[in-house]
């Protein structure tokens, strides 16, 4: 049985990070591009959220005894499987757990651009993930 009050506690965790990104995040891509510590804060505060996204998924598959992952992106697989996301949100987690290794292990390589477009177009992934999750933990 998977612990509520972990996944809550992560849940709103990431929460305070997406409004961290929100509030830097309304400027233009070239503002965007020229300033080091709006960059900085949004890449560390979706850096953390995509992590505690992780850990959610880390941990619901160790409380429920599913399969173990091999790679980090099977995690979206397995949970789609044991239906705790859709199908429709299986690609996009496996996206986020992919950027969540190119800034962690290639920040210097980092295409902001992408980032930046990443923030204004595709965060509702991550609501969407934790739609799906907080209706599987009965939150």
């Amino acid at each position: 049985m998977v612990k509520r009050e972990i996944i809550s506690k992560k849940v709103n965790l990431i929460r305070h990070h997406l409004n961290r990104i929100y509030l830097k995040s309304n400027i233009s891509l070239e503002e965007f591009l020229s300033n080091e510590d709006d960059r900085d804060i949004i890449c560390h505060n979706l850096f953390v959220t995509l992590q505690y996204i992780i850990d959610i998924c880390s941990h619901i598959i160790s409380d429920e005894g599913f399969e173990e992952p091999v790679f980090l992106a099977d995690m979206a697989n397995i949970l789609v499987k044991e239906k705790v996301v859709r199908k429709a949100h299986e690609q996009p987690l496996k996206d986020m757990i992919g950027l969540r290794n190119i800034i962690a292990h290639l920040y210097g390589d980092i295409d902001f651009k992408i980032i930046y477009e990443i923030v204004k177009n595709d965060m509702k992934d991550v609501y969407a993930f934790l739609e799906d999750i907080i209706d599987y933990a009965g939150l």
